[in-house]
C-alpha cells in the first residue's frame, strides 16, 4: 500500500495555534498587541518530513528549503529530469533544530538564524516561504529565538510549546509586516554526525489580520504557541 499526500491540500493536524505580536515604543513602553490563531498553519514540508521519516530509506522524499532549492532525501542523486536547484541527501536520518543550532553562519541564506522570519507581504494559494523569499524584511535586528521548555507528555493533558522571539527596527525607516513564518534548520545526520551546515526550511507560518506598520527604533515580540493533545 502506498500513501500520497497531494501538497495543495495537506493533511489537519488536530493542534490549537494561536500567536501574539507586541509592538512596543522605543521607551519599552506598549503601543500595540495583535492576537490571532492558525487553523492549519503548517507548509507542506512539515507533514512531508513526517511521511518520510516513515518511508526512509526505502524511497526518496522530496521537500524546498526557504529560497526554492529542492531537498531530494534519501537518494544519491537528484533525478535527471528535474529542472532546477536542488541538492540529493542520501543519509537515512534528519533532525530538526530551532535554538543554540550549529553551523548556521556557513548557510546561503539572507538570515543566518533560524526561528521566527518577518515578511512584507501575506502567505496566499500554496504556503511556502520560497514563495515570498524575496518579501522578507532583512534590514532589522532579529534576536536569538527561545522555546518554552519542561514538555512532558501525560495521558489526558496538553502540551504547551511556545516559540518566542524579539526584533527591533533599526532600519531607520517604516516597515510593513505582513506574515511571519517559524524556519527550523535542517540537519542530514551522517556516518559523522549532523553534517556541518544546515538547510533552513519553514515548517510553520501565519498571515496578520491586516499588515501593520512598524516604526523607526521600535520593537517587537512575536509569540506562536502550539497546543499538542494528548
Amino acid at each position: 500500500m502506498s500513501v500520497s499526500v497531494t501538497r495543495d491540500r495537506r493533511p489537519r493536524i488536530p493542534l490549537k495555534v494561536t500567536y501574539k505580536v507586541i509592538i512596543t515604543n522605543p521607551d519599552g513602553s506598549i503601543a500595540k498587541v495583535i492576537e490571532g490563531k492558525g487553523d492549519d498553519p503548517f507548509s507542506w514540508n512539515f507533514p512531508y518530513l513526517f511521511y518520510a521519516s516513515l518511508i526512509a530509506p526505502s524511497q526518496s522524499e522530496q521537500i524546498v528549503d526557504v529560497s526554492g532549492t529542492a531537498l531530494f532525501l534519501f537518494t544519491p542523486g537528484v533525478p535527471t529530469e528535474y529542472q532546477g536547484p536542488a541538492v540529493a541527501i542520501p543519509y537515512p536520518a534528519a533532525t530538526l533544530c530551532l535554538v543554540n543550532c550549529p553551523g548556521t553562519p556557513n548557510v546561503p541564506y539572507k538570515l543566518k538564524l533560524p526561528g521566527i522570519w518577518l515578511f512584507s507581504t501575506p502567505f496566499s494559494g500554496q504556503p511556502m516561504v520560497s514563495n515570498i523569499y524575496s518579501s522578507l524584511i532583512t534590514n532589522v535586528t532579529y534576536y536569538t529565538p527561545a522555546i518554552s521548555p519542561g514538555i512532558t507528555p501525560n495521558i489526558g493533558a496538553t502540551n504547551t510549546v511556545t516559540i518566542i522571539q524579539s526584533f527591533t527596527n533599526t532600519s531607520g525607516s517604516p516597515i510593513t509586516v505582513a506574515s511571519f513564518a517559524v524556519v527550523a534548520a535542517f540537519y542530514p545526520v551522517t556516518s559523522s554526525g549532523f553534517a556541518g551546515t544546515p538547510y533552513f526550511i519553514d515548517i510553520a507560518y501565519f498571515n496578520l489580520p491586516s499588515s501593520l506598520i512598524w516604526s523607526p527604533a521600535a520593537g517587537m515580540i512575536v509569540q506562536a504557541t502550539f497546543q499538542v493533545p494528548t
